[in-house]
C-alpha cells in the first residue's frame, strides 16, 4: 500500500502533507530527507490509529487528488504529488542484500 503526498518547499525547508491522512506531515532540509522522513511519519499514523482501533483511511489514487479542492491550490502553488509507501515495522531484524 502507498499514499499520495504533496511535497513543497525550497532548498533547506520541503515539506510533505498527506491529505487522505489527516495531520500525517514531514519536514526536511532537503527533498530527500522530508521524503525519508515522511515514510516515518505515515508509518506512525498509521501504527497510532490501529492501536487506537481507528479505521484506516484508503489511498487516493493521484487522478483523485489532483481535483480535490483542497489539494489544487497547492498544486497550483507549485507543490508535486508524490508516492509515500507504507512501510510495517515488524520488530524482525532484517538483512540487507549484498
Amino acid at each position: 500500500m502507498r499514499y499520495v503526498a504533496l511535497l513543497d518547499g525550497k532548498a533547506g525547508a520541503y515539506g510533505v502533507v498527506v491529505p487522505d491522512l489527516p495531520g500525517c506531515t514531514s519536514a526536511g532540509k532537503t527533498a530527500d530527507a522530508a521524503y525519508r522522513n515522511a515514510i516515518e511519519a505515515v508509518r506512525l499514523w498509521i501504527e497510532d490509529a490501529r492501536e487506537a482501533g481507528e479505521k484506516i483511511p484508503r489511498p487516493r489514487a493521484p487522478e483523485e487528488l489532483r481535483v480535490d479542492r483542497k489539494v489544487c491550490p497547492a498544486l497550483a502553488a507549485g507543490a508535486i504529488l508524490m508516492w509515500i509507501p507504507v512501510v510495517r515495522d515488524t520488530g524482525r531484524p532484517a538483512k540487507v542484500g549484498d
